[in-house]
């Protein structure tokens, strides 16, 4: 970014060792401006009042919901404010500050990350409250770990393109190549909005010519410990073709903490695909918030994953059991609400249950039926026509 030795919120330094007197200095200064408005740093007082504004009336809304049990809508309203924020990252054009937190991706392509991460987490509670209907097939846990997966690959893919983009902006061939010579540092704390972090972090700031212009930019390198450029070294540099005030030293050695990067963006991706292919292979089983008595969902996929019945014409009803009757030697006749009749052999059925209870039952396509669900703790969430017979 462009040098300004008038800048509030760094030091300009010719030492390439930071001494406790200087780091005291920086301590100060950055805490006196830590008080001041935000208009110093370039942003308009509208603006920063609107933002205020919205946050505390988003911030008011997410508690109001998540008081009132309405988890759906708090989660909603979080992933709105990731999708408002990247809106305004797009359509807004605020004046640089310098900061540590850096990406070697564009503004607009880290706007646009932060809209797909607002977007999935406003997807979650949709996709939930949708398939949880009777119409859906699929359940709701299986929906939330393919979307938390979803989100653990986007971030991992995020932070991969930021290395790769590291790596290609500081090697040979990017951008125009120019030579430039190290005039000094500027130091900040590693977060220049929290005055109680004691990091101290150093960027070079290197003088140039380009397109027959002198020009003085901070590089794109934060450094953690001592700078290994001296003042008046010269190194070899990229210019970002669409920004001449962005710089990327030519240098081998950050080539390994880039390496690291994208070893632990792939650990990211990694995961986030073994949680889609969990998600999308296996059936996952949570309470539904939205039923008041708090039952499992039975699902289409949950019974025919669970039975092997996919690719069948299988059926599901509900019935109470009217009457139970001995037959000897341990054996139980059970009459339904449908006037059928079911066989206990063994009696491990009656001893279990009772007169008036309520179940769900499964039977496959010859009518055997091969699985049954306590209506007190389980409803059907599928899309087959479930009778219910009282």
């Amino acid at each position: 970014m462009k040098f300004d030795p008038d800048a509030l919120n760094y030091i300009f330094s010719t030492e390439q060792e930071i001494s406790i007197t200087e780091t005291a200095r920086l301590r100060k200064t950055l805490m006196e401006n830590a008080s001041k408005p935000l208009s110093a740093f370039g942003a308009s007082t509208p603006g920063a009042i609107i933002a205020v504004v919205v946050f505390i009336a988003f911030f008011v809304a997410f508690i109001v919901s998540g008081v009132t049990g309405h988890a759906g809508i708090c989660v909603f309203l979080l992933g709105l404010m990731f999708f408002i924020g990247g809106v305004g990252m797009l359509i807004s054009k605020p004046k640089e500050v310098f900061s540590t937190e850096r990406s070697y991706l564009r503004p607009r392509q880290n706007a646009f990350f932060v809209l797909l991460i607002g977007g999935l987490i406003m997807a979650a509670p949709l996709l939930i409250g949708y398939f949880s209907r009777e119409n859906g097939n699929i359940s709701p846990g299986k929906v939330l770990v393919i979307l938390f997966g979803s989100g653990f690959a986007l971030a991992g893919g995020f932070f991969l393109l930021s290395c790769i983009a590291g790596i290609v902006k500081s090697s040979r061939g990017f951008g125009f190549e120019t030579e430039g010579e190290c005039i000094g540092y500027v130091r900040s704390f590693h977060s220049h909005n929290d005055t109680y972090h004691r990091t101290v972090v150093t960027s070079p700031v290197f003088e140039y010519y380009h397109d027959g212009q002198l020009l003085q930019a901070i590089s794109s390198e934060v450094y953690f410990k001592k700078v290994p450029i001296a003042v008046g070294d010269r190194v070899t540099l990229n210019v970002d073709p669409e920004d001449p005030w962005t710089i990327f030293e030519q240098t081998e050695g950050k080539k390994a903490g880039h390496a690291a990067g994208i070893i632990f963006a792939s650990i990211f991706i990694i995961a986030g695909s073994i949680l889609i292919w969990f998600g999308a292979t296996h059936d996952i089983e949570m309470q539904n918030p939205g039923s008041t008595d708090r039952k499992s969902q039975i699902t289409d996929s949950y019974v025919e994953e669970k039975f092997g019945l996919e690719g069948e014409e299988w059926t599901i009803a509900e019935y109470t059991v009217t009457e139970m009757t001995y037959e000897g030697d341990g054996a139980w006749t059970i009459t339904l609400s449908d006037g059928s009749f079911r066989n206990d052999p063994d009696g491990s059925f009656q001893s279990k249950h009772e007169v008036g209870f309520r179940f769900y039952e499964v039977t496959d396509s010859s009518g055997t039926p091969v699985a049954s669900f306590s209506a007190e703790d389980w409803e059907y969430a599928g899309s087959r026509d479930c009778r219910s017979y009282e």
